[in-house]
């Protein structure tokens, strides 16, 4: 059973690895962005574990893919920003902690319907939560570390490319709507 759970907890947070490395050339403060996508996904994953019964009947497998449309709209939120970058407009440059909210739930919809499925699968205990939010904090530092090398650092010079990340990683989210 625990095997099957660390499985699930790690499937479901490849996207947070995803999102990590190309959240990390946006953001100087790494560690809020680790805490507060962690911190909502442990959230929505609590939720979700103790709501399954009344939750059952009216959620799918395929609601995950929503959270696509939020990574899409930060994404393209984020292209407009580096564009007036390189266009010398003035842009904040602080990274809101509102937009890593949403991307935490945009990447967390996948590991809160997988606790659902566990749960549905009598695995609800409150370990669940803790061990999905666990490896999505994991996922981000990994995709954070990995953007810190010398081959990434050129590729976070290209500015429109992180949001494009972005773009395409809520593009995939949003196939589960279709498949």
């Amino acid at each position: 059973m625990i095997y099957f759970l660390i499985i699930t907890a790690i499937t479901v947070s490849i996207d947070s690895f995803i999102c990590g490395f190309s959240l990390s050339f946006s953001s100087k403060r790494k560690y809020p962005l680790v805490l507060i996508i962690a911190l909502t996904v442990f959230a929505m994953c609590l939720i979700t574990n103790y709501a399954t019964i009344l939750l059952k009947n009216f959620i799918t497998e395929q609601t995950a893919s929503l959270g696509g449309i939020i990574l899409i709209g930060v994404g393209i939120i984020n292209l407009i920003r580096s564009f007036k970058k390189q266009n010398n407009v003035n842009v904040n440059d602080k990274f809101s902690y509102y937009k890593i909210f949403l991307i935490g739930l945009a990447v967390g919809t996948d590991g809160a319907l997988a606790n659902l499925s566990l749960a549905l699968m009598s695995i609800n205990g409150f370990y669940v939560p803790i061990t999905i939010a666990i490896t999505h904090a994991i996922m981000i530092w990994l995709g954070i570390v990995l953007s810190n090398t010398s081959l990434a650092k050129k590729i976070g010079k290209i500015e429109f490319l992180p949001p494009i990340i972005l773009i395409l990683l809520g593009g995939y989210k949003l196939l589960g709507l279709f498949i």
